[in-house]
């Protein structure tokens, strides 16, 4: 019985609290591909994992996994972007798939980015149902699923130089159709991330950089309103590996705290870097006293590939 409760308890803070349909994520730094499409292929060719365990012991409770991959196209300043996600919450699964392009156009302050996706959204029901009699009861609904078209829009601003700040805008879901064969209707999604890296370091005369990193993100569905604001600290060991620690808050939702590791396989620090990350988020909603916390992990391989080389070309009549 505590079970069933924990189950329909689950269900009306997601439909009241936290109505919107879009995952959330507390490493959401490294996952801005999913929900603004002009951050594809920002740098380098990189590959991002992402679990998260929702509410740990609540019965049926969401669970995410996110799997994101884009490259940069230096040649025609752009990026490409390839990003899927399955969530699971009950007996409902969401399933999505979406390609991205974003054309980056370089300035003396920074890089201003324009993005578009396009792809499609699945969502399935399959109930599991527990009849108090053997006898099979025909009006209890079977499995059942349905599929529509999906495309999402954004800008993006990163700038350069002594303040190295970034903002983002975009909408995910802009055709926000309905999906007739499971009564399923896609809500609109609007987000801005925007964020800031100060150099510690250089304030305090650290010998190793000590960067602080603090962020914040909204997303908001036209009901609902979410935000998370967060900062982060990173602590270079060496050239080719460093440490990251993070607190979060999430309103009406919980306070995550978040620790990691980076550092650079073999011999070419400057050219791919490897992070894994771990996040707890210590639950503020109602929930609290059924469930332990949300857990999360993250895994994030770059490579960075070297400028091209400029070739040289000598004058044959000239001396050398």
């Amino acid at each position: 019985m505590r079970k069933i409760l924990s189950f329909f308890l689950c269900l009306s803070i997601a439909s009241i609290a936290v109505s919107q349909q879009d995952k959330q994520y507390t490493h959401y730094m490294f996952d801005r591909l999913s929900f603004n499409p002009a951050t594809s292929g920002f740098k380098g060719y990189c590959g991002t994992i992402i679990y998260r365990n929702q509410w740990d012991r609540v019965q049926d409770a969401p669970n995410s996994t996110l799997l994101n991959l884009q490259a940069n196209i230096p040649k025609i300043s752009s990026g490409v972007g390839l990003s899927f996600t399955n969530d699971a919450i009950g007996f409902q699964r969401n399933n999505l798939v979406q390609a991205s392009y974003a054309r980056h156009i370089p300035t003396s302050y920074g890089v201003l980015s324009a993005g578009a996706s396009i792809g499609i959204i699945n969502v399935g029901f399959s109930p599991i149902w527990v009849p108090p009699t053997n006898a099979f009861d025909a009006n209890l609904p079977g499995a059942t699923a349905g599929t529509t078209f999906d495309a999402n829009l954004g800008l993006y601003w990163h700038a350069t130089g002594n303040y190295p700040y970034y903002v983002g805008l975009s909408m995910t879901h802009l055709p926000a159709l309905s999906i007739n064969a499971v009564n399923y209707s896609v809500a609109r999604h609007y987000y801005i991330i925007a964020g800031y890296d100060f150099d510690l370091g250089k304030q305090i005369g650290s010998a190793n950089p000590f960067l602080l990193k603090p962020s914040v993100l909204v997303k908001a569905d036209g009901a609902t309103t979410i935000f998370d604001i967060n900062i982060m600290a990173e602590y270079y060991l060496s050239t080719a590996a460093y440490l990251w620690a993070g607190v979060s808050y999430r309103m009406s939702d919980g306070i995550p705290l978040m620790l990691g590791y980076a550092f650079a396989p073999g011999n070419l620090p400057n050219r791919n870097w490897m992070k894994i990350g771990y996040s707890f988020d210590i639950m503020t909603n109602p929930l609290n006293t059924y469930g332990k916390g949300t857990h999360e992990l993250m895994l994030n391989y770059c490579i960075f590939p070297p400028p091209p080389v400029v070739p040289k070309h000598g004058n044959p009549f000239i001396l050398q």
